[in-house]
This record gives C-alpha cells, structure tokens and sequence, in this order.
C-alpha cells in the first residue's frame, strides 16, 4: 500500500512540474528581454522578476517596473508587456543565450546608429533593436531591426559614436 500511495504522489509531482512554465526566451520593444527557465524563474533584462501563476495556460511577471503577460494557447506561448513608456506584444528570440547574460550596456557606435536610424524612419529608439554588432578596424557595424520593416537597416560609425552613414537593406 505504501509503494502505492509514494508512486502516485511522485507521478502527481512529476506532472505538476512539466505543467510548469518552459525555457522561454522573448525579445520585446523598447529593449525589454525575457527569459525563462523551465520552471521558473523569469528573468526581465537579465533579472530575476516575481512570477504569480493564474492557470496552467497563464502567468505573470513583474519586474523593473514591467508586467509581463505569459500566456499559453495550444502549446504555442505568447508574450505581451506593460510598462510605463507603453505596452506591445513581445516576439520570440533566440534561445542560444538568456537575458541574464546577454544584458549589456549600448556602447556609443550602438547609441549613435539607434539614433540616427530613428531619425531616417520616425520610430522611437525604443522600438528599435539592435541584431547585431560588429567592430572591425573600418569601424563599427550595427544591423537593426525597425518593426514593419521587411529588412533590417545597416548603420557604420566609429567607436566614439560619429555615424559615417545609416540605410535600409531591403528593396
């Protein structure tokens, strides 16, 4: 009867633990990463938020003054924010490296080419993100994705931030 009874709460356990949120990772606008563990805990720009679970299907996390909303729809996850600068829906990211390690401080080339492609495209630098970027010995190259663009923009500047140009890759 005990073996019974110890099989059955550790079989309750074990489902319990894999109706817990999965390794999650999402890239919002205005910067905002997410990362999740599978299990918890979530992780909002690299640090650890407070995570309240309403249902197998939803979740909430709270940190650095941003809400976000987990939700689960047949299987697929969806992420929207909340914030004081605004609210949008969150898109997947890559899950090659979490928030909490990939959190870094813009340096001047990044800043100088958010601003100057913000500038060409009339959107907030804050809904811009940078994809990618690459220092060589003819300068700093920084690809960012403006959402509705079908392509990202290339920008070049020097290391102190002096843009040397910013254009669209696409058509």
């Amino acid at each position: 009867m005990k073996k019974v009874l110890i099989a059955a709460i550790t079989l309750a356990m074990a489902g319990a633990a894999s109706a817990a949120i999965p390794q999650l990772n999402y890239q919002c606008p205005g910067q905002i990463q997410m990362h999740s563990d599978e299990g918890g805990p979530v992780y909002i720009n690299g640090k650890e938020a407070k995570l309240k679970k309403y249902s197998e299907e939803f979740y909430e996390a709270k940190g650095a003054g941003i809400t976000l909303s987990i939700s689960n729809t047949g299987g697929q996850y969806d992420v929207s924010y909340t914030s004081k600068k605004g609210s949008g829906t969150c898109q997947p990211g890559s899950s090659a490296a979490p928030a909490a390690v990939t959190a870094h401080k813009a340096s001047p080339a990044e800043k100088a080419c958010l601003k100057a492609v913000s500038d060409k495209t009339d959107v907030a630098q804050q809904q811009l993100q940078v994809i990618d970027v690459m220092d060589s010995e003819a300068g700093v190259g920084v690809t960012i994705k403006v959402p509705g663009a079908e392509a990202p923009w290339s920008c070049l500047s020097d290391k102190k931030g002096h843009v040397q140009g910013a254009a669209y890759t696409g058509n």
